[in-house]
């Protein structure tokens, strides 16, 4: 039990810690709130934005390259390309099933709204579940892989 609680609390920091959703709950506070940054302080983010598509392309270069330096064996297709195969075929069809089966139960969806979780839920894997993997002591090459693979 000890050992799960230990686990629990190491989780529990992570998250806490974790910049990701604490900017996200900032931008949805401020976003309720109606307000706005200053002048300054809004072009510098804006700039930052405007970087992030760059940066998070290189960024996913440069992990995918490391894990494939981390892979010592060469993963057999057999082992990656079903994965891909789901990611890429069945969880679209997931998400457009759950929207279809919310809008028949009244729930409004909009198509676009759909339309853009189908296309998302396409799209490949990216670079922070290799980061994850190499965390964790997975076995990177595999999930570099899986990332890059192509149906």
């Amino acid at each position: 039990m000890r050992g799960c609680a230990r686990r629990l609390a190491r989780a529990g920091r992570g998250v806490l810690v974790n910049p990701l959703p604490w900017a996200i709950l900032a931008g949805a506070l401020f976003g309720a709130a109606g307000w706005t940054l200053p002048a300054v302080v809004g072009q510098i983010v804006r700039m930052l934005g405007d970087a992030a598509t760059p940066v998070a392309l290189f960024t996913i270069g440069a992990v995918l390259w490391r894990a494939g330096q981390h892979a010592h064996t060469r993963t057999p297709p057999a082992q990656f390309i079903p994965v891909a195969l789901i990611k890429v075929f069945v969880h679209p069809l997931l998400v457009l099933s759950g929207g279809l089966l919310l809008n028949a139960a009244g729930v409004p969806v909009p198509a676009f709204g759909l339309t853009v979780l189908v296309l998302a839920a396409a799209l490949p894997s990216a670079s922070n579940v290799s980061l994850l993997a190499e965390r964790f002591e997975a076995d990177n090459g595999r999930v570099a892989r899986i990332i890059m693979a192509r149906p």
